[in-house]
């Protein structure tokens, strides 16, 4: 009878793709997601390339990640309090004027690796208030039975253009400039910021009136946010999930990768490609089926089961010695990532009061975002012990493995969650 009742209230709600707000918000998320892609790989290429500071390259990526892990919980209370597509629309304009600036120095001054240090922590800062906002927004448009669907589309969206963005700009540089492909990120950037403007919403739903003493009402909004998440397993569990999966997962994977494909593959650089590019069209057709399937029964199950999947694969993963073999394993690790997390969101944003919304989004961010830096150096600290990157993997996979059994042992309110 409830199945009956939901499929009646899906047929009801306008469908994703004749909702206007849903489309202007892929268009942006489109042109936001290839622009972002385009400049990330141009601006790794510019300075291993051109400037020839292969061991510098790491300054960039530290420099863009730490302000999201510092200004995250602020981005967070800032969403919760005033209009998200507002917050949206001056990241992605102030991103295109980053994008505009590079370009400009280029063409006329000497750009230097503390140029794109710098330019990489106005990205940082500016996704730490981009991400929850945009978190928060797609709830106020769409309805509760839909989100797992419009989450699907819209990691569909961004997974592709992680697959298809290097690949333009890698073309763009050979056939063109630098200039070139930075110009098409700020284009990119400008239309997206353009289509988030053209998004309607309930000014009652996105703002907060209250705008009195600012520091200590945002100060207050960040410690609402910590409690208000203490106060539910159900959450602390899926960030917990967050956790374990960048910390033990996602650093040994994407540094682990290379030394991998050299060490025990005995691979080339082609070789290391095919394993990128599956894992990506993994995460792509996980996003497909869960699109499809559009799962709105058991969430918090299939969830659990996943991550013990997730766990299970990178540990088989690290057994493989053969390419074949990888690659059908990470094309499972993919699809894996997917699974969890489009249905992680989906709950979050269907049981989370839409006034906590953006500070509960940005914990989720922090414990995913933030904590890839951590892993990164747990990383290299065990490698800079001896330990091969077998070692490593297989540790992570099975302490990811065990955390799902103790989740749905210990924590029923995940396991039975619709």
């Amino acid at each position: 009878m409830e199945a009956v009742v939901e499929q009646q209230r899906e047929k009801q709600s306008p469908a994703i793709w004749k909702n206007r707000n849903f489309l202007f918000l892929w268009i942006a998320g489109l042109c936001s997601s290839f622009g972002l892609s385009i400049f990330m790989f141009s601006e790794a290429w510019y300075v291993v390339e051109v400037m020839g500071l292969e061991a510098s390259l790491g300054l960039v990526f530290i420099a863009s990640s730490i302000p999201r892990v510092l200004f995250m919980m602020i981005g967070g209370a800032v969403a919760d309090r005033f209009s998200k597509s507002v917050i949206m629309f001056l990241s992605d304009i102030l991103r295109a004027g980053v994008a505009i600036a590079l370009v400009m120095w280029l063409l006329f001054g000497d750009v230097s690796i503390w140029s794109f240090v710098t330019f990489a922590l106005i990205f940082g800062i500016l996704d730490a208030f981009f991400w929850p906002a945009n978190g928060g927004l797609l709830p106020a448009l769409v309805s509760k039975e839909q989100l797992t669907r419009a989450n699907s589309v819209i990691q569909m969206t961004s997974q592709s253009s992680f697959i298809v963005g290097p690949m333009l700009a890698g073309a763009v540089i050979a056939l063109g400039s630098y200039v070139i492909a930075f110009s098409a990120t700020a284009a990119l950037l400008i239309i997206a910021s353009i289509a988030i403007l053209l998004i309607r919403t309930s000014k009652k739903k996105t703002e907060t009136t209250d705008q009195e003493n600012h520091g200590s009402q945002l100060l207050k909004s960040i410690k609402e946010g910590i409690s208000y998440v203490k106060t539910s397993s159900f959450l602390l569990a899926l960030i917990l999930f967050a956790v374990f999966i960048n910390l033990f997962l996602v650093g040994p994977l994407q540094m682990g990768l290379p030394l991998f494909v050299k060490n025990v593959l005995g691979g080339t650089s082609l070789d290391f490609s095919y394993l990128e590019g599956t894992l990506a069209g993994g995460m792509l057709i996980g996003s497909i089926i869960i699109g499809v399937l559009n799962v709105q029964k058991r969430r918090g199950l299939l969830v659990i089961i996943a991550v013990g999947f997730n766990g299970l694969v990178f540990t088989l993963f690290s057994f493989t010695s053969e390419l074949w073999q990888s690659l059908a394993l990470i094309a499972l690790l993919g699809t894996t990532f997917s699974v969890i997390n489009i249905p992680i969101i989906a709950a979050i944003q269907t049981i989370v009061k839409e006034e906590m919304m953006g500070r509960v989004m940005s914990l989720l961010s922090m414990a995913s975002l933030g904590l890839v830096p951590v892993s990164f150096a747990i990383t290299s600290m065990v490698l800079s012990l001896g330990v091969d990157i077998t070692t490593i993997m297989l540790s992570g996979g099975a302490l990811v493995v065990i955390l799902a059994i103790l989740i749905y042992a210990k924590v029923p309110g995940l396991r039975d969650f619709d």
